[in-house]
């Protein structure tokens, strides 16, 4: 703004009849940091060259418009082919996680330092979280007191009452490519690690592991996938407001596996590892342990649920971040991240809302 005292004599006076609120000019409010990519078909966006982001996003944007999963173009999931060979990404758009940007300038998105990187894919989960030790190596040592655990995938758990006398023998894993027999299922277990010496004992030794990546909610992914589609460009700031949503992959899709597979298993004599991330784990509420003791065959021994909780590193790598041994009750509790209002406070909220005038839409007399 020029000095007021370099003004000419009309131009002051001008100034004097402007009302008082267009006399400072007002700075443009910065933007709020929005969620976007993060890793992209298994890559660090803010890695990647212009021209593999146009090309990132022209096979996304493919992918959301035809309404198909994995398209034949997609490349291979880094994480998943370490357990099946050349496996292909399997999610639609290829969005392996998601950060917050802030505004740069000319419409550059810059990476929110110290902020949490946001898993959306369960598949990012199968990574190596130290030298030669994957995340299954992890749990199967906490479970099963062993590092060389056979992997499987996606078995099988429950069946439909109206299909209650289809023999057990038709519920046996399929390969992915020839699809899923769901007349016979109504759900499955993640992954099971299974201890190897044990296939010929009385007891085969394994454990249930689940994997619960989040949804976002909020402007659609295809306004990215369109923007970087089009032309070679740094990383923009995201064009779509969105938000990790903690409550649907939480207390709605989480919750309710664990309360159908945690009793069952445990009638079996077997126990259930979930695999989440440090940003799922912070919107939790605290996860009370099994056993307040420091011997953690004792915590083990008296859980139901174990949380292994991995974190990422400043080079976009998974690492170990905590395990908390627990029961189905205590997680329930911290899944669902709320309590109850105490009483006088609740009262007190209601009777503000039938003395409010103004909350006509909300309180009614009825005769």
């Amino acid at each position: 703004m020029r000095d007021f005292f370099a003004l000419g004599a009309a131009e002051r006076d001008y100034y004097w009849e402007m009302p008082a609120t267009a006399r400072k000019t007002k700075k443009p409010r910065p933007v709020a940091p929005r969620y976007s990519v993060a890793e992209w078909y298994g890559k660090d966006i803010t890695g990647m060259t212009p021209e593999e982001r146009k090309s990132c996003g022209t096979l996304a944007a493919m992918q959301i418009k035809a309404a198909t999963g994995a398209a034949t173009k997609a490349p291979v999931c880094p994480f998943l082919s370490t357990l099946i060979p050349n496996a292909k990404c399997h999610k639609r758009g290829g969005v392996c996680s998601i950060r917050k940007y802030a505004q740069g300038e000319h419409g550059i998105g810059v990476a929110v330092e110290g902020d949490k990187i946001v898993t959306t894919c369960p598949s990012r989960f199968i990574q190596d979280i130290e030298e030669g030790k994957s995340v299954f190596v992890w749990v199967s040592e906490k479970m099963l007191d062993i590092a060389n655990p056979t992997i499987v995938k996606e078995t099988p758990f429950l069946r439909k009452l109206s299909e209650a006398a289809v023999a057990v023998t038709e519920l046996e894993v399929k390969d992915d490519d020839q699809g899923d027999d769901e007349e016979h299922k109504a759900g499955r277990i993640d992954w099971i690690v299974v201890n190897p010496h044990t296939m010929t004992a009385t007891d085969l030794q394994w454990a249930a592991v689940e994997t619960q990546a989040l949804y976002f909610s909020g402007g659609k992914m295809i306004v990215e996938f369109d923007a970087y589609a089009k032309d070679p460009s740094p990383v923009l700031f995201p064009l779509g407001k969105r938000r990790p949503d903690y409550r649907s992959s939480g207390p709605k899709r989480l919750s309710p596996q664990l309360d159908v597979k945690v009793p069952v298993l445990v009638s079996w004599g077997k126990k259930v590892a979930v695999v989440i991330d440090r940003f799922f784990y912070e919107n939790m509420s605290r996860l009370d342990e099994a056993y307040s003791g420091s011997n953690e065959k004792a915590k083990r021994d008296n859980s139901t649920v174990v949380w292994f909780i991995v974190d990422y590193g400043e080079d976009m790598k998974l690492k170990a971040h905590a395990v908390r041994y627990t029961t189905l009750e205590s997680s329930r509790k911290a899944l669902n991240a709320t309590e109850p209002l105490a009483k006088s406070n609740f009262t007190d909220n209601l009777k503000a809302v039938i003395g409010n005038a103004a909350k006509a839409n909300k309180a009614f007399k009825v005769s």
